[in-house]
């Protein structure tokens, strides 16, 4: 009995059943190790496509100039030219420049409604986040489209003082001028702001903010 039993013991390396099997199983597990590892290569290459085409697409929106500095002689003919060098830091005159520029943009009165408007719409220009809702609640009470049928206001800018790095305070004198040519007695203010500097990069914001100064805060008074 004990021969017997010897006789059909055998093992996996000596069935020729069994090696078959083995053999059929490694094709398969081939077969389907080969195809995931494809799927994982097309899914990294599908992801990187996707990448590449919202970067294009992202590039393709952005309008962005090198701005040329040209030079004329006396009969106009360009005797030199070449890319203008980016602003390491911007001038503290200009800043001063640019915020007397829109004091005087969002406090002047004018009788022409279309002189106005472009006062407003520059002001608007240079003015983010806070300051914004500012102006949008002081025109709100105080338009000057209705003021300019009584009376027009000049602004004399007086001062200009640097608070800090991002903040100024700014004094200027206004005076009424009623539509026969009387002067009403004139009223210093004064004002506080904070600003920003983001150079423009686009062709529009060049001709509308070339320094690319933003008021981002504003609170005036009159002063005693």
């Amino acid at each position: 009995m004990s021969m017997g039993r010897a006789k059909y013991r055998v093992s996996e390396k000596d069935s020729p059943f069994l090696r078959a099997r083995l053999e059929w199983n490694d094709r398969f597990y081939g077969l389907a190790r080969g195809k995931r590892n494809w799927q994982i290569v097309a899914s990294a290459l599908l992801l990187a496509n996707l990448v590449l085409a919202a970067g294009l697409t992202w590039l393709s929106t952005q309008s962005r100039i090198t701005p040329f500095v040209v030079e004329v002689d006396r009969s106009g003919q360009a005797v030199a030219f070449g890319p203008a060098e980016k602003l390491r830091k911007t001038d503290e005159r200009m800043l001063r420049y640019e915020l007397g520029m829109y004091v005087r943009d969002i406090r002047t009165v004018l009788t022409d409604a279309e002189a106005q408007k472009e006062l407003l719409a520059r002001a608007y220009a240079h003015t983010r986040g806070s300051a914004v809702a500012f102006l949008n609640d002081y025109f709100t009470r105080s338009n000057p489209f209705e003021a300019a049928a009584r009376q027009r206001i000049d602004v004399e800018v007086r001062s200009i003082l640097q608070l800090s790095d991002n903040t100024w305070q700014i004094q200027w004198l206004e005076t009424p001028r009623s539509l026969d040519g009387r002067n009403d007695e004139p009223r210093v203010w004064q004002a506080v702001v904070s600003m920003e500097v983001n150079p423009p990069e686009t062709t529009d914001l060049i001709l509308t903010n070339p320094l690319g100064l933003y008021i981002t805060e504003i609170h005036w008074t009159p002063t005693l």
